[in-house]
């Protein structure tokens, strides 16, 4: 969808615009290869798509307790949930039911610091995807305690646990994410400002085989500084790092120049195109640090056009969920953060006219233990994700809600829930959406075949 409210400027000439603004690298020699790189920026499209799609990975850091964002509010099951749960109980009669378009097992609600995802919901504007986690296929409890090499290997580790939702491949050291194989498949080259672009740092998710995420921060990108040649004081170093540059024989020396060049265009063609990005006129929460990584998302997308780029993968992130102790104030304030971030998010979207084109969707480490420790819950492994858009059939439920019961079919031992939907399939629906073929799906989740239904059909 085009914007009337941008300045639509031809790209060669935009990115000309962007460069001739960068501070530093000022020689011919450097100015000559800064263009050469912009060259390049023009050829990393994708371009067999004639449309715009973004994916947006809201990633929670420690392990979000998901079983306490979709909570029985029937009498027979909430007596379940209250005594297994103890002192993290929601009361009955503060938690807002929602009303799926589809049947549930039983009746659930979301509890009142999630009021305004919650009213996402009612809109179908939001869904969740329930009981969902890395898996290597599927899996029985019967299969699990009999074989425990068909489980994730290191199931209770943080760092293991994020890998395997970014990497999607759970048996396998991780060194590429979904997210940056998938770039590399439906770009035409891996030079220039890549597909995956990050507001919380460098990522497993979004780093490909060949290729890593552009990083920058919520206030934009970083940028030289100390090398920037408009300042008088600077001129010096910046005519001694040029000479630096200009004499660089060795391979890795050059591979170090090209790179830093290459940051500086990315840095000047991001700068350049957010100073036209659409004002908003949506209210984000003051001091929410997933709220203003969001505001920067649809900065970004609201100048695709003017960065080119037919296709965009966003990754913020939001720390805090390890929850083992305090969980009773410290988890309802998280989802109050994490549900206005998104709610505002999704508004300023709305506004841009990208609410068919953005879909969100969270991960997390793993879900919880039903059971309580007493201030908090332990490691788990199965939970609920959000997806979030105008594309997705809202207003509901995708997958099997588990048994809140100790010892029921789902629980491997301590309230531990073993997930019904693996990550593979998760992302690939996600993906298909994006714009992969089966033949793609495949290269990208190697374990997608081990599962039945490879698509959820939550578009």
């Amino acid at each position: 969808m085009k914007h009337n409210t941008l300045v639509n400027l031809p790209r060669r000439s935009f990115l000309q615009k962007s460069l001739a603004s960068i501070a530093g690298i000022t020689s011919a020699s450097g100015v000559g290869l800064n263009f050469s790189l912009a060259n390049a920026a023009l050829a990393n499209s994708t371009t067999r798509f004639d449309d715009y799609k973004a994916l947006v990975c809201v990633f929670l850091y420690g392990g979000n307790d998901s079983l306490n964002m979709l909570v029985p509010t029937d009498d027979y099951e909430y007596q379940i949930y209250q005594q297994v749960r103890q002192g993290l109980a929601y009361s009955q009669e503060s938690l807002l039911p929602i009303n799926p378009n589809s049947p549930q097992p039983y009746a659930v609600g979301m509890p009142a610091a999630m009021s305004a995802a919650h009213s996402l919901f009612q809109q179908s504007k939001l869904a969740v995807v329930t009981n969902t986690g890395p898996l290597m296929q599927p899996l029985t409890k019967a299969q699990a305690i009999q074989d425990r090499a068909l489980l994730p290997p290191q199931l209770f580790s943080h760092n293991d646990q994020q890998n395997h939702w970014q990497s999607a491949k759970p048996q396998n050291p991780a060194f590429s994410g979904w997210a940056g194989r998938m770039a590399e498949l439906i770009t035409d080259t891996q030079v220039g400002l890549p597909v995956n672009l990050s507001i919380d740092g460098i990522n497993l998710l979004q780093t490909g085989a060949n290729s890593s995420p552009f990083s920058l921060n919520s206030g934009g990108p970083e940028q030289f500084a100390g090398l920037d040649g408009t300042k008088d004081w600077n001129s010096q170093r910046v005519a001694a790092f040029q000479k630096l540059l200009n004499n660089t024989p060795h391979l890795l020396e050059q591979g170090f120049k090209n790179v830093l060049l290459s940051a500086a265009t990315n840095n000047a063609l991001i700068s350049a195109a957010l100073e036209q990005a659409v004002a908003t006129q949506i209210q984000y929460p003051a001091n929410n640090s997933l709220a203003e990584q969001l505001k920067m998302v649809a900065n970004l997308a609201s100048v695709h056009e003017q960065l080119g780029q037919q296709r965009q993968i966003f990754y913020v992130g939001l720390g805090g969920w390890d929850t083992h102790d305090n969980q009773a104030t410290s988890h309802p304030r998280l989802l109050q953060s994490l549900s206005e971030a998104l709610s505002a998010f999704q508004a300023n979207i709305d506004e841009l006219g990208l609410s068919e084109q953005v879909t969100t969707f969270t991960m997390s480490d793993f879900g919880r233990t039903l059971t309580s420790n007493g201030d908090g819950t332990d490691h788990g492994w199965g939970g609920h994700q959000l997806i979030m858009g105008g594309a997705i059939n809202g207003r509901e439920l995708y997958g099997t809600m588990p048994s809140l019961e100790l010892g029921s079919d789902d629980d491997l031992g301590d309230g531990r829930i073993i997930p019904t939907l693996s990550v593979d399939q998760y992302a690939a629906s996600l993906s298909r959406w994006f714009g992969l073929s089966e033949t793609e799906l495949n290269a990208v989740f190697p374990n997608l075949s081990r599962f039945d239904m490879s698509n959820l059909d939550f578009f």
